[in-house]
């Protein structure tokens, strides 16, 4: 299974430069702001994010999203049903939106079951109540984001 006749596969990169620039951390944070806050920062950038842009507003966008397309629509990984198929284009235009207005987009999920796949078997039994446990997922998604108060709002419609 680890034998390969290529041997380029065993050259591992286990360091790299990080994002250029630096993070506009004031002694006003330091002093006063929850630690989460300044990881969140370093988070960000270590992401890719311009290292001067981490303080602008942030916004939460929460899916159902499912499955994985490639960029043509070709199918990598099949959702569940058709609009979870769909929502990430949906969270992708809300995405770009939010960013051409200056802002910082996040993008959580919690994909939910299909009804009409269970229509006639035991898995109606979850698909309903599932829905609910989706709820308190999404709950807790976007309490975690504004706990530190750097995320603002919430897209619900997403």
């Amino acid at each position: 299974m680890f034998d390969s006749a290529t041997p380029e596969i065993y050259q591992i990169q286990t360091r790299s430069s990080g994002p250029a620039g630096s993070l506009p951390i004031t002694e006003e944070m330091l002093l006063h702001s929850p630690s989460g806050d300044l990881f969140g920062m370093t988070q960000n950038a270590g992401m890719g994010w311009n290292p001067t842009e981490v303080g602008r507003k942030q916004f939460l966008i929460l899916s159902t999203q499912g499955g994985r397309r490639a960029p043509d629509g070709k199918p990598i990984a099949l959702a569940y049903h058709t609009g979870h198929w769909e929502i990430g284009l949906l969270v992708q235009a809300a995405s770009e939106e939010f960013r051409r207005l200056k802002t910082i987009p996040f993008a959580g999920f919690c994909s939910v079951p299909c009804d009409g796949r269970t229509q006639g078997t035991t898995g109606m039994f979850d698909s309903l109540p599932f829905r609910n446990d989706a709820a308190v997922i999404f709950r807790r998604l976007a309490r975690e984001c504004s706990a530190s108060r750097r995320v603002t709002k919430v897209c619900p419609r997403c």
